[in-house]
């Protein structure tokens, strides 16, 4: 029986003595030799004792020969760790300690994160009117009115209009701000009369959520006409020379919302809640300021001309076509409510709901509810079908045709 050679790469060759067979054992010179020394007849399971104690032995001069002293010596207080109940409990004290702390570290860095996106920004780092007032809502503060005064021009400075709509914008958590500083250039309010206040035109979205102060005036009216008299108050520089090709106010000579574009005009959708017949009148009425301001996109039939002013208001809703929109009250001598026309009957689509009277004289929107409509998307797709698709592109196409 040869030894086995156990040769690691890059090390010399150590002999590693092999496990005997028991019943060649009595014929090998290192076993008789062994009995011999001894001078006993010493037993099999002894002379292999002896022989597993000295391949031990073998390994253990191996590492001494080969292997660094720092890692022996890593290697010795690893085993006596391990082997100690109390020491075990240490390091995994030690290591459930140091885990908390990264975790605590991460969780702190990812929650200050969240906390600089959502906080608005404090008074003093307000860039411009829009984020004074939103950063001050429900704080104890100076006015609305006051603070709309420290900017009383480049009130929404920076702000870049978009063509985006804040759908029910009372639900904000500041109304008509938030939407304004996200650059939208339309608000959505619901209003609401009720018996209790005849004069009163309430914002919300139930009746049930009706309050005494959230009317159309005070979230909407007077904060837009605060904003646009400060945009046009008169200065010496308000008069552009005959060399000046910038556009800086709106088709009607009036400087809009946003200091970015002043020509463009806001929408203003108010969704008619209650009955017409008493609702409509009370909105003309509240819009008077803005009329007498020339704040408002009209349309004269005299002459036949729509123009475009910083605010334009369009009514949905139970707002009826016919005897509120086309009615001599929002007619003579200017049209200043317009429509929110049904976007299907603009198109071949439905050829005998189709209606040529919807144009831009008397309508601004075009609009209809997408699953009436043309059905739900594909379950699965989650993608209108192409026959969707087509109907999509005819209505559009129907309302592009009117200048809608």
């Amino acid at each position: 029986m040869f030894p086995q050679i156990f040769q690691p790469r890059g090390l010399a060759a150590v002999e590693v003595p092999t496990q005997r067979d028991p019943d060649s054992i009595t014929n090998d010179t290192t076993f008789n030799d062994a009995r011999s020394s001894t001078g006993s007849s010493g037993s099999i399971t002894d002379v292999e004792a002896g022989f597993l104690q000295g391949e031990s032995t073998n390994r253990k001069e191996w590492k001494k020969a080969f292997l660094p002293s720092s890692l022996l010596a890593k290697h010795r207080r690893s085993s006596s760790i391990d082997s100690d109940p109390a020491e075990r409990s240490k390091r995994r004290l030690k290591w459930l300690t140091c885990t908390s702390i990264v975790l605590a570290i991460v969780l702190l860095g990812v929650t200050s994160a969240f906390l600089a996106l959502e906080i608005p920004r404090g008074a003093s780092q307000a860039k411009n009117g829009v984020e004074l007032i939103t950063s001050r809502w429900g704080l104890p503060s100076p006015s609305t009115q006051q603070a709309l005064t420290t900017w009383p021009t480049d009130f929404s400075r920076d702000v870049q209009p978009i063509a985006c709509h804040s759908h029910n914008d009372y639900w904000r958590r500041v109304p008509l701000y938030d939407a304004l500083a996200a650059g939208c250039t339309g608000v959505e309010a619901d209003i609401w009369t009720d018996a209790k206040s005849p004069d009163d035109l309430f914002v919300g979205h139930t009746r049930n959520s009706l309050t005494a102060s959230r009317t159309l005036e005070s979230l909407y009216i007077e904060p837009l006409l605060t904003i646009l008299d400060n945009a046009n108050a008169p200065s010496a520089f308000s008069t552009p020379s005959a060399n000046d090709t910038t556009v800086t106010t709106t088709p009607n000579n009036k400087t809009g919302i946003f200091s970015t574009s002043p020509s463009t005009s806001l929408t203003l959708l108010i969704d008619l809640k209650t009955d017409p017949a008493t609702t409509f009148p009370l909105l003309l009425t509240a819009l008077q300021p803005f009329l007498a301001a020339n704040y408002l996109t009209t349309y004269s039939p005299a002459s036949d001309t729509l123009v475009r002013g910083p605010i334009t208001v369009v009514a949905t809703g139970l707002t009826n076509f016919t005897a509120n929109i086309l009615s001599p009250a929002n007619t003579t001598p200017f049209r200043f409510v317009f429509f929110d026309a049904p976007l299907p009957a603009l198109s071949t689509l439905a050829p005998t709901e189709m209606d040529m009277a919807y144009d831009t004289t008397n309508s601004y929107y075009a609009s209809v509810s997408f699953k009436e409509a043309i059905g739900d998307v594909g379950w699965w797709t989650r993608e209108m079908s192409a026959k969707q698709a087509w109907e999509v592109s005819v209505m559009a196409n129907g309302a592009r045709d009117r200048g809608l």
